[in-house]
């Protein structure tokens, strides 16, 4: 399954945040991985390979690494922050879906805490004036971060408390499985629609720098603003342009 460069046959992320994306709806959340690993420049340090991840292959999608490849699920390290993300490109084939789950909570299960990134279909908020933000916290990480959840500042996110978050893939079910195995786990989640949700994964690196601001350090130093990278993927984000050929 695991497909390091340095050739190890183990992956050590013992005090390491683990950042997750579910593919959701609009793949916010993994179009919010993609901002994190072009801004923070993370590095490219292997892959994980299982029946459950569609075969994909293509050339690099961050200028910070123009030489590399990209595949179904890789793996992007930052040292100095001691942060590993998780990215992926293609959906999961339904029925290995529990394997995949399960390997890959033994492989990252030694991790400081871990973090679920997705979104939910916009028309699930059922109230309009309500936060368009929900989260859902294993007791060992709002132990760990009883700080920032009990901030007035996030007080605009909902706890999630259902047992099914529509349009956010395999999300929930990831969730449990950490929780399971004791790893402090948090899934964060925007309400969202289809289409261009390049803003919503901005925002969604946003809320969670807030939470996290200790490990992402995504503010500039002046005026809190942040310096965020648009990978040059995203430059065909909805494919080439129509050719003037059919008209």
């Amino acid at each position: 399954m695991l497909f390091l460069k340095n050739k190890s046959t183990s992956l050590d992320v013992s005090d390491y945040t683990v950042i997750i994306p579910s593919i959701c709806v609009g793949n916010a959340a993994q179009l919010a991985c993609d901002l994190l690993i072009a801004s923070k420049q993370l590095s490219r340090i292997g892959s994980l390979s299982h029946p459950a991840l569609i075969p994909v292959f293509g050339p690099s999608a961050y200028q910070h690494e123009p030489n590399e490849k990209v595949s179904s699920c890789e793996l992007y390290e930052g040292s100095e922050d001691k942060l590993l993300v998780v990215q992926f490109r293609a959906p999961w084939i339904a029925r290995h879906t529990s394997s995949f789950q399960s390997q890959l909570v033994d492989l990252l299960k030694s991790a400081r805490r871990v973090v679920i990134l997705s979104g939910s279909f916009g028309f699930e908020r059922r109230v309009i004036e309500e936060s368009p933000w929900a989260y859902r916290a294993s007791t060992s990480f709002k132990e760990a971060h009883a700080a920032q959840l009990g901030n007035s500042e996030l007080i605009k996110w909902k706890e999630h408390t259902g047992e099914a978050i529509y349009g956010g893939g395999n999300a929930l079910q990831l969730f449990k499985a950490f929780d399971e195995q004791q790893v402090p786990v948090m899934l964060l989640f925007r309400y969202l629609l289809e289409g261009d949700n390049s803003t919503d994964a901005s925002l969604i690196v946003k809320e969670l720098n807030e939470l996290c601001e200790d490990f992402l350090q995504l503010r500039s130093s002046g005026d809190g603003s942040f310096k965020l990278t648009v990978p040059k993927s995203w430059n065909l984000l909805f494919g080439n342009d129509v050719t003037e050929l059919l008209f």
